[in-house]
């Protein structure tokens, strides 16, 4: 079996460094070792059996092709679908772009909904039989917890573009921090995630409120390095305007680490209550971290790693997409 990898990116590289795309190859290899990659509609190929689509934004094309030329489609990702408190909704896109998604969803063989409530509001409201939920999967022996956390850093990940961190409620993460320097002075914030157009802004921000030597931008980091974070931070910080699985929280909870996030998108369904969930205001942050600081969180860190080896592991995702793939 013949198969080619397709997802429209400018970023060829992001392909290695963002986990979902770099697990999904990883699996489909497993499959067929001479599996082709395509980052444009040129380069996808056409002698493949199945052409197996992230995104449904750019899928129309390959999968009318493919209808064509007699050729299996898959897709998968996010849709944005019923979460209007997200910048990239489905109902906010204009009606030929819905028109588009909703007929690449209805014609290709199978979609493969990463998220639980999209997969049930869409099989729901259009009426569908061609979807599947297979939630994205954490290597659980590599994210695995250290035996003790020593350390008090607090760590969170965003990429430094402006929508990104507005999303990310990076700017209110900032401002819990500044509001627990009374009781805290020493307190240490890492933000990993590569330099965009609101770097320099976040970067001015800090300085604004004379934090340079509590909250540090790192940059980008290797899959190791954000390992080593994840098991030696206190806390992970994710509070959310939008999440449409919230990859970077379940790898963190599979690291063993107390996570304070937001009751949006799909994280309710990935951490149930293995994680404080709070309304991302700058009160609301600095409350709970400063709880978390102030407690045991041995039974949180268990209970969380718990949660991703019984629901979210790996091993679930592969499997699933191998058995779809064949039949």
């Amino acid at each position: 079996m013949k198969i080619c990898f397709f997802c429209k990116i400018k970023n060829r590289k992001l392909l290695n460094t963002v986990e979902f795309y770099k697990q999904d190859i990883d699996i489909l290899k497993k499959i067929d070792p001479g599996l082709t990659i395509a980052t444009n509609y040129s380069e996808i190929d056409w002698n493949a059996d199945i052409i197996f689509i992230w995104w449904w934004t750019y899928a129309l094309y390959p999968v009318l092709v493919g209808k064509i030329k007699g050729k299996k489609t898959f897709i998968t990702g996010t849709y944005n679908y019923k979460c209007p408190e997200a910048d990239r909704d489905y109902f906010k896109r204009p009606y030929w772009q819905r028109l588009l998604l909703k007929l690449a969803t209805r014609l290709t063989n199978k979609n493969i909904f990463v998220s639980r409530q999209e997969y049930e509001q869409i099989r729901k409201d259009w009426k569908l039989t061609n979807t599947i939920y297979s939630p994205h999967g954490i290597d659980t022996e590599r994210y695995s917890p250290l035996p003790h956390r020593s350390n008090d850093f607090l760590f969170t990940i965003c990429w430094m573009e402006k929508e990104n961190i507005k999303r990310k409620c990076i700017l209110e993460i900032i401002d819990a921090i500044h509001l627990l320097m009374g009781k805290h002075p020493d307190i240490k914030l890492y933000i990993a995630g590569h330099k965009g157009d609101a770097s320099g802004y976040v970067e001015d921000y800090i300085s604004k409120l004379n934090l340079q030597n509590n909250i540090f931008l790192i940059g980008e980091i290797s899959a190791e390095e954000k390992i080593n974070y994840l098991r030696n931070c206190r806390i992970y910080l994710q509070p959310s305007r939008y999440e449409g699985f919230g990859l970077a929280i379940a790898e963190a909870m599979s690291c063993g680490a107390p996570v304070i996030t937001s009751a949006v998108g799909e994280v309710p369904v990935v951490v149930k209550d293995a994680a404080i969930l709070v309304v991302p205001e700058p009160e609301n942050i600095a409350k709970a971290i400063e709880e978390l600081l102030n407690q045991d969180t041995d039974q949180l860190s268990r209970y969380a790693r718990e949660r991703i080896e019984k629901n979210f592991p790996l091993c679930r995702r592969e499997n699933e997409i191998i058995y779809n793939l064949n039949h």
